[in-house]
């Protein structure tokens, strides 16, 4: 009997071993993944310096007009070469995605500011959403557009593309205008998605 009761302590006293074993190299590799994903590059913060919406035709269901849109990066995150793109939204609801365009020759040590366009048409904004613009337009003289941001990703290690999602602009019209609108208020936060 004295035999058995110390086989078993030997047998529980092995396990033991074994599962602190496992449990410290679970906690290795757990810190290891904690310090890599700590010494990835940061997302950089970027901000909408101006926005701009140009209104070219307005009717009371359809409206066609330009978007310029300034954004403003700092230099150590962006490409001194790349490719920018951006969505414009009203409610949520896309109006228009900007093709890609092609920003160069960049200048090291500074901040970057990148422009980018798209022309939107009746088809893009026709119908209630449309006419929802329009009302804000001539009853408040002001609307409200959020935006989507895609820049080539030039971090240490990272390729493809970054992707920011920013809150809505207030776009203000000039007095005695219906045609020509401006950000007004605070830079709107973009954020990485």
């Amino acid at each position: 009997m004295g035999d058995t009761e110390t086989n078993s302590r030997g047998c529980c006293y092995d396990m033991i071993v074994v599962v602190c074993f496992f449990i410290s190299v679970a906690g290795i590799i757990g810190l290891m993944i904690y310090v890599a994903v700590s010494l990835e590059s940061p997302v950089p913060n970027i901000e909408i310096a101006s926005m701009d919406f140009t209104v070219r035709n307005i009717t009371q269901t359809r409206l066609t007009a330009n978007w310029d849109l300034l954004i403003r990066v700092p230099d150590h995150f962006i490409c001194l070469q790349g490719d920018i793109q951006a969505s414009l939204f009203y409610k949520n609801i896309t109006l228009v995605t900007s093709s890609e365009q092609r920003y160069n020759d960049l200048k090291s040590g500074s901040p970057q500011q990148l422009r980018v366009s798209a022309a939107i048409s009746e088809e893009d904004i026709g119908g209630l959403i449309g006419e929802n613009i329009i009302k804000d337009i001539k009853d408040e003289r002001k609307v409200k557009f959020g935006s989507k941001l895609f820049f080539t990703d030039c971090r240490k290690g990272k390729r493809g593309v970054i992707s920011y999602v920013c809150n809505e602009t207030t776009l203000r019209f000039e007095p005695g205008s219906e045609t020509k609108a401006t950000k007004f208020g605070n830079n709107p936060t973009c954020t990485n998605f």
